[in-house]
């Protein structure tokens, strides 16, 4: 089993997005590296580590705090697969209701 869908179920994510949330990060297996790194240390990459549009996960975090861990990961990978509406949601800014 991953350690990344051993954490989605630890937070009880439902489990009929835990599939699409894995597989997600399969199909970028440098982000899905350093979420792992993430998750087992809870430390983020400083050097070598994955950069898309210009962000990192490192920088996201400090950026926008609310997308700390997880949520950081999650944006790089939609930086990756759909560059327009992640600079949307960045443009709209991240602020929890």
């Amino acid at each position: 089993m991953s350690m990344i869908r051993d954490y989605y179920e630890q937070i009880e994510l439902p489990s009929i997005l835990i599939d699409s949330e894995v597989a997600a990060f399969d199909k970028h297996p440098d982000i899905k590296r350093e979420f792992e790194h993430w998750l087992e240390n809870k430390e983020y990459f400083v050097d070598n580590c994955v950069a898309v549009e210009n962000y990192t996960a490192k920088s996201i975090a400090e950026k926008f705090p609310v997308l700390d861990g997880e949520g950081a990961f999650r944006l790089l990978v939609q930086l990756r697969d759909e560059p327009e509406e992640a600079h949307e949601r960045i443009n709209r800014g991240f602020i929890i209701r």
